[in-house]
């Protein structure tokens, strides 16, 4: 987990921007880093959680080799490698999914986050048309939010970082009302009127004023109301996809594990991350005194099989 923070705006200083990033360094404890242009009135923040490529080389923000784009960006791309490869003959710098991630939107443009297999919350300023470009994965797994009046762009990956820069938000009753019947806000709605989320496999552009928002990805058009697959093939399928889904999230510089309550979800994906692991999976539970709601010895027995 990382946090990125940032505006787009002639209002804020390099000060305004690292009150941002202080407020959320919870988030990235192992490095901080901003880039603060006055004239452009563009301000990128990042605080990092280092997991892959722990050198500062990796530190963010990062500019691309072609000193047009920078970028911060938190989540983690499980793809990176193939698409390194895709992008041909280039001098990496280093060994992060970062590089690779700008180095995609500096040759494909927009349409690079199509080939991200992650999760991802990323901001992207072109210096040469002073566009600022906000992703956000398909599914919504990276938080991002952002405040937008006409003339500013703000957003941050938690709402307390835009609270730093005093905008008076007013509370949204709407949503008070729904958080309390549903247990969470819905859409692209947050608890204050002007500050939204950036929706699920969507992406913002930011010029001159003007904010268009884009959706690359809907799972409605991913759904079949039929289908010519038998049992047993679904089943082989949904094995494969699983696998192939966890052990491209076991890549990483520093060590991993496994939560594991006991359940079906959590003993599936430790069991297929320790068949699909070089070494043994550290797995970690939580036991409660009350008998109905304490899965550990569940837990357990899974963790010695």
């Amino acid at each position: 987990m990382c946090g990125i923070a940032g505006f787009i705006s002639n209002k804020y200083s390099k000060d305004n921007l690292i009150k941002m990033t202080t407020a959320i360094e919870h988030r990235g404890p192992d490095a901080k880093g901003h880039y603060f242009n006055f004239d452009k009135g563009i301000g990128l923040g990042h605080r990092r959680l280092s997991i892959l490529d722990l050198s500062n080389a990796a530190n963010q923000p990062m500019k691309s080799h072609c000193g047009r784009y920078i970028m911060v960006y938190n989540g983690e791309v499980y793809n990176y490698k193939e698409l390194a490869k895709k992008l041909g003959n280039i001098n990496w710098k280093t060994n992060s999914d970062t590089e690779v991630i700008l180095a995609a939107f500096s040759k494909w443009g927009k349409a690079f986050v199509n080939k991200l297999n992650g999760m991802f919350a990323i901001a992207i300023y072109d210096l040469q048309e002073n566009k600022l470009f906000l992703f956000r994965d398909r599914m919504g797994i990276k938080p991002l939010f952002y405040y937008s009046n006409g003339e500013d762009l703000i957003f941050a990956s938690e709402l307390k970082a835009i609270n730093q820069l005093k905008l008076n938000n007013k509370i949204n009753y709407n949503s008070v009302y729904a958080y309390l019947h549903l247990g969470y806000i819905p859409t692209n709605n947050t608890i204050y009127d002007k500050v939204l989320k950036v929706r699920p496999g969507s992406y913002i552009e930011f010029k001159n004023n003007e904010l268009k928002e884009i959706t690359f990805w809907d799972s409605k058009d991913k759904i079949k109301s039929t289908t010519s697959i038998d049992l047993n093939t679904s089943k082989q399928k949904l094995k494969e996809l699983l696998t192939d889904s966890i052990k491209s999230r076991l890549i990483s510089d520093v060590p991993i594990g496994t939560f594991l309550s006991g359940g079906t979800d959590s003993s599936i994906i430790s069991a297929i991350a320790q068949e699909v692991n070089g070494s043994p999976i550290n797995t970690f539970s939580i036991g409660f005194k009350e008998a109905k709601y304490n899965e550990s010895e569940h837990a357990k027995k899974v963790a010695n099989i």
